[in-house]
């Protein structure tokens, strides 16, 4: 049997802990060791505590560097997260490489992790990456900018890949090892797999990538029974998405029964949005539940959801809140499948679009086409396709025996 390092590093949405809970539980069942490196403790306590699934926080920067302009491409992320300074992206590495030294993986599984990829070539250690289309942009060199906004630019892109890589390839050198030429390098490699489709790539649909599907775990949830309601609608919000009281209000004034998952917000907030037609839950909601019977779905954009609903034929209206949530909600504008909230909101024009949303045949079809291109689709067979790669690429060693390189002599100096 094998040991298998499976890590969350970047990224604060519950997602990453739904693409890691169906690997780890099966590599278990298979009799395999599993340890998972997660960025929020108390997340992943109800998520892998109750399967007995081991875990440890994740080195990482619990507060980021804020960008001294607008974020323009993938560096920018990387240089807000200890990226821009070597000495604590040393320290950053050197922390992901003592985990690696003391569990002695023989494979590695990176989510959203570009760090723990810095220590992983260092030991040698054989890894699978896995993201959707934002945290793994097109592999050009150098990055491209994220597409659609004006102050993302090919040269404030370039310029801090330039920084970033500067500060990576001084701690590879710390370690006696070969410098990136670019940071495509940790993404271009040939086990990297895309958990997302084609139609929700955040940069469009690409040519020669291994797109397997959007890990969806089954992560605990509430079963919830649809209220009352001329229409059917699922929301899923927090207290940073945009419009947010405007959405509120419209669904508090329609006659639809609403189902709302609300993560971070008090009892006290969400009484003034109260009526019979709207039930509220702050503990995760059974989303396979409510999908085949739903009307219309309301987001920020979160990647699960949105993925869940559209696989039902759903159409969805999203009120997105970041670069990454903007660029996801291009593509389901782009797919017909989906009305995006721009601009001034107030309550009657979110109404008016939800409305719109509803009535229109339109998007329900597309969305139903969707649906029907996927059908195929199976959160499990996504699941088994990652984990039969992290088999193949294992060696399993006799107890006791040590990995050959993270044992190594590989120490910075």
């Amino acid at each position: 049997m094998s040991r298998y390092l499976l890590t969350w590093e970047l990224g604060l949405n519950l997602g990453h802990l739904a693409r890691l809970l169906p690997i780890a539980s099966q590599l278990k069942a298979r009799g395999h060791s599993v340890l998972v490196a997660v960025r929020e403790i108390p997340a992943a306590a109800p998520v892998f505590g109750p399967v007995g699934i081991p875990f440890v926080q994740a080195p990482h920067l619990p507060r980021g560097f804020p960008h001294p302009e607008r974020a323009c491409g993938y560096a920018d992320i990387l240089l807000s997260q200890g990226w821009n300074d070597r000495q604590i992206l040393w320290g950053l590495t050197q922390n992901w490489h003592n985990l690696i030294r003391m569990f002695r993986p023989d494979a590695v599984l990176a989510n959203f992790s570009p760090t723990a990829q810095l220590a992983t070539r260092i030991a040698a250690i054989p890894t699978i990456v896995i993201g959707n289309g934002f945290e793994l942009p097109p592999a050009t060199d150098p990055l491209p900018p994220f597409p659609g906004f004006s102050w993302a630019t090919a040269d404030k892109a370039a310029a801090s890949e330039s920084a970033a890589l500067i500060n990576a390839n001084a701690v590879l050198k710390r370690f006696t090892q070969p410098e990136l030429g670019s940071l495509s390098e940790l993404i271009a490699v040939a086990m990297t797999r895309y958990v997302t489709l084609p139609e929700l790539d955040h940069y469009g649909a690409r040519r020669n990538v291994q797109y397997v599907g959007p890990l969806l775990g089954a992560l605990p949830t509430k079963t919830i029974d649809w209220p009352q309601g001329s229409k059917r609608i699922f929301a899923c919000l927090r207290p940073d998405t945009s419009h947010l009281d405007a959405i509120l209000e419209a669904l508090q004034s329609s006659a639809a029964a609403a189902v709302c998952f609300t993560p971070g917000f008090t009892t006290i907030q969400l009484q003034r949005y109260a009526n019979a037609g709207m039930v509220y839950s702050s503990q995760l909601v059974d989303l396979n539940h409510l999908a085949p019977d739903a009307d219309a779905c309301v987001s920020y954009g979160a990647e699960g959801t949105v993925a869940t609903f559209l696989l039902a034929g759903v159409p969805q209206l999203i009120s997105p809140w970041d670069v990454e949530a903007q660029m996801a909600a291009r593509r389901i504008e782009a797919l017909g499948a989906g009305v995006v909230l721009r601009g001034i909101q107030t309550a009657q024009s979110v109404a008016e679009s939800l409305e719109h949303l509803c009535t229109e045949t339109g998007f329900r079809q597309k969305a139903k086409e969707f649906s029907q291109h996927h059908r195929d689709y199976c959160a499990q067979a996504t699941a088994n396709q990652v984990i039969d790669l992290m088999e193949s690429i294992a060696t399993p060693r006799a107890a006791g025996e040590a990995s050959p390189r993270e044992l190594a002599k590989s120490v910075a100096r």
